[in-house]
């Protein structure tokens, strides 16, 4: 198994506040026929859209999903509650070393925000910390009944782990809930983790995790799955550090997009303090389901 965690996540830096993981930004190739994956297959909600970005709901936020050719970059979001904890982020990721920028008001309009700060993290995904995000007045309704009642977590690939690491612990104030080998597990509210570093031979964003109401509904997406004659990349399937039963399909540009549910939340998380797991494929999939992702392998895919 290795060796202790390294001493690189053992910074002293406060965690910040934050209200949620609010959106994922991704660059496709054909916008129509992305948009037709995460609505008539994913089962998510279309929200606005342009001639460029397709924009997606799971809940009652505006959007979280946005589909993108207009070459704006991939993304994701936090929300801050406060206009001042922006200058404060600022400030922070400045004192070790990062360029964080204030995004121009069309910018930030474009983003559904009244204010974005926008910051690079070393695997080359933007970080965009959002103030006063806009909701939706409408009760959130998918074009079919996949249950959706959250937008999750998102998966980063990243070619160096450490320095991710110390970006989100140190720069972001993000607390690190677990590690399975190398991959950390990253909070930043109650549930055990919305952000997880993975080990990859790229950079990038890996894929996102879509909250579902219960199994039954995670078990009739994973049919849906097979009869839409979709890959199963992963799952169904239980992590060890979390608890989330998951399963997961291939979507746009191979982006992993999975439903989840039973991921563990609540104080008790932070109270024990980080825990190390194997770093094998068990620590990712408990049930022993058959995946070919590597990144899911943990050392058993080096």
């Amino acid at each position: 198994m290795g060796g202790p965690p390294p001493v690189r996540t053992e910074c002293k830096e406060p965690m910040m506040k934050y209200r949620d993981l609010r959106y994922l930004r991704v660059n496709v190739d054909n916008l129509d026929e992305a948009a037709r994956f995460a609505r008539d297959v994913f089962g998510l909600q279309p929200a606005d859209r342009d001639d460029a970005r397709a924009m997606f709901r799971s809940d009652d936020r505006n959007y979280a999903l946005c589909l993108s050719t207009a070459g704006d970059g991939e993304a994701i979001a936090l929300t801050v509650a406060r206009e001042e904890d922006l200058g404060a982020l600022k400030a922070r990721l400045e004192t070790i070393g990062y360029a964080p920028a204030f995004l121009n008001a069309d910018a930030a309009r474009q983003r559904q925000a009244k204010a974005v700060l926008a910051v690079i993290a070393p695997n080359g995904v933007t970080v965009e910390i959002v103030w006063r995000p806009l909701e939706s007045g409408w009760r959130y309704h998918g074009p079919r009944d996949a249950g959706i009642t959250d937008f999750s977590a998102v998966q980063l690939a990243c070619t160096d782990v450490a320095a991710n690491e110390i970006f989100f612990v140190k720069g972001l104030g993000l607390t690190v809930s677990d590690w399975v080998g190398e991959v950390a597990y990253l909070s930043l509210d109650e549930a055990h983790h919305r952000i997880a570093l993975y080990p990859s031979a790229r950079d990038g964003i890996l894929g996102a995790a879509f909250e579902v109401d219960a199994k039954d509904s995670l078990m009739r997406n994973w049919y849906f799955i097979q009869k839409s004659q979709l890959p199963v990349v992963a799952g169904p399937d239980r992590q060890a550090a979390s608890g989330a039963m998951y399963v997961t399909t291939r979507g746009p540009r191979g982006l992993l997009m999975s439903y989840m549910t039973g991921m563990e939340k609540g104080p008790q998380i932070e109270a024990r303090g980080p825990r190390q797991f194997a770093d094998t494929a068990q620590s990712h999939g408990m049930w022993g389901s058959v995946t070919e992702q590597p990144e899911f392998l943990g050392g058993d895919a080096r």
